[in-house]
């Protein structure tokens, strides 16, 4: 029996996490679901009481959102490096990227796929998504500075905001123009974060399933 079942969906918020228990080794299984059903997989349901993905069950129990499952595996797996330690003096700012990740970049993005979650009358949407670009204008900008010594948060090492960010900005419809290379340190950090091993086995297995499903349709 593996350790971890990993919830997931092709080309979802899952890829962070899923590249993190690449990355770390992690003894673990992915559970593919379909979002947006009117009867969910009743063990996704168990794990993500509101059917979004990823959430994981391991040992513990368990656990959804996007951060708090990609600190959790890091965490298990001290060795990875991939979390900064409590009584490193780099400990707040990994924690506010961490969550300035989850808080202030993705509702935003999320705006940009599913306007409709917000409005149900199109004009309104589109005035919607109009206002949300230029929120991830400054946003971006935040990050693009962040990242100035990168190519990751914190130099050459890579950790979970790193991969949290990476697998948003392969979206290039959440860019203005949808041109990430307006962010030449954001489009470096997401490139080495997709050259390592770990990320490009998680991108296969997403390709794996999307193939399938086109197939199945």
């Amino acid at each position: 029996m593996t350790e971890y079942t990993l919830f997931c969906a092709p080309d979802t918020y899952a890829m962070s996490a899923h590249a993190i228990l690449e990355h770390v080794g992690a003894d673990y299984a992915p559970h593919w679901v379909e979002l947006f059903q009117a009867a969910p997989d009743p063990a996704f349901l168990a794990a993500s009481p509101h059917c979004r993905t990823p959430a994981l069950l391991g040992p513990d129990g368990p656990i959804f959102e996007t951060g708090a499952v990609a600190l959790y595996v890091a965490e298990k797996h001290p060795d990875s490096g991939l979390s900064i330690p409590q009584g490193d003096p780099r400990r707040g700012v990994f924690l506010q990227w961490l969550h300035y990740l989850a808080t202030t970049l993705q509702p935003d993005v999320i705006i940009q796929f599913h306007p409709e979650f917000y409005f149900a009358d199109t004009g309104d949407q589109a005035r919607l998504k109009t206002a949300s670009m230029e929120r991830l204008e400054g946003v971006f900008a935040t990050l693009e500075s962040a990242l100035e010594n990168g190519p990751y948060f914190f130099g050459d090492t890579s950790t979970v905001p790193d991969f949290i960010l990476a697998t948003q900005t392969i979206w290039d419809v959440i860019f203005p123009d949808q041109d990430i290379t307006r962010y030449p340190n954001i489009a470096r950090q997401r490139d080495a974060i997709y050259a390592l091993p770990a990320t490009q086995r998680m991108v296969a297995q997403h390709a794996a399933e999307r193939e399938r499903l086109q197939q199945k349709a």
